[in-house]
């Protein structure tokens, strides 16, 4: 999603802010678009897991609802309470407060940023994001990337890519497989903790690297070699990084 676009959102979010809420977010298919936080606070990104399973549930789908919710890493002894409406298709506002009669003030926060929303038709840009596909391999700017899974530690959120076309069942539950037991090995811990691993089969050749700021798994054609696969991870991590206000929520706007 271009930064703009989050941008412009989060500013209807900020500006239609009633005094009750604590957090405000707009969710595209399960995935974050901006989220309006206070200063010195922002959710732990396991209640963030929590509230978008939530989201996803066939429950919430239709109408306007008013739920209270635990956020263990928030306050495990108290409830918040939760809006939740989808104000287009796959596209959710979420409201969050901590005072349990303020749904009305939710009710009318909703009317008032899907009206700003409907200007300069940034509703429907929204619905046409959440209709997205996530992004072929081929569209990072590369050749032989079967599939790539980043996470950014400093923002705590991360990226994917869909496998490629060439990819079937079996090996992509492979690759996946291997991605896990890679991680386990990385983050074994002890005084000298692997930073890179070159994993190479008969069927698969897959890359783990760990820095202190980023975590990254590639699958690649089984015949590149390694310096061809160190290659082709360095320039993706040079689209990453030029593509990062697109791809994650950078600088939430806050009050």
């Amino acid at each position: 999603m271009r930064y703009s676009l989050r941008e412009r959102v989060g500013k209807v979010l900020l500006a239609r802010r009633p005094k009750s809420l604590l957090y405000a977010m707009v969710v595209s298919d399960m995935k974050l678009v901006t989220l309006v936080r206070p200063r010195k606070h922002s959710l732990h990104p396991s209640d963030l897991h929590l509230l978008f399973g939530m989201v996803s549930s066939r429950v919430f789908a239709t109408g306007e609802h008013w739920t209270p919710v635990c956020f263990p890493r928030f306050n495990d002894q108290g409830f918040l309470h939760v809006y939740i409406n989808y104000i287009a298709t796959g596209v959710a506002l979420v409201l969050v407060s901590a005072d349990r009669d303020s749904f009305f003030a939710m009710t009318q926060c909703r009317e008032h940023v899907c009206d700003d929303l409907a200007t300069d038709d940034l509703l429907q840009r929204l619905a046409d994001a959440a209709a997205q596909r996530a992004l072929h391999p081929r569209e990072l700017g590369v050749a032989g990337l079967l599939q790539l899974y980043y996470r950014n530690k400093t923002l705590v959120q991360h990226f994917g890519t869909r496998f490629a076309e060439s990819v079937g069942d079996a090996q992509m539950r492979r690759i996946i497989n291997t991605y896990k037991r890679l991680r386990l090995h990385m983050n074994k811990g002890g005084q000298k903790p692997l930073r890179i691993i070159y994993h190479r089969s008969a069927a698969d050749t897959v890359l783990a690297w760990q820095s202190s700021s980023f975590e990254l798994y590639a699958a690649v054609d089984p015949s590149m070699e390694v310096k061809s696969m160190i290659r082709l991870v360095n320039t993706v991590l040079e689209w990453i990084d030029k593509e990062e206000d697109h791809l994650f929520v950078v600088s939430p706007p806050s009050y």
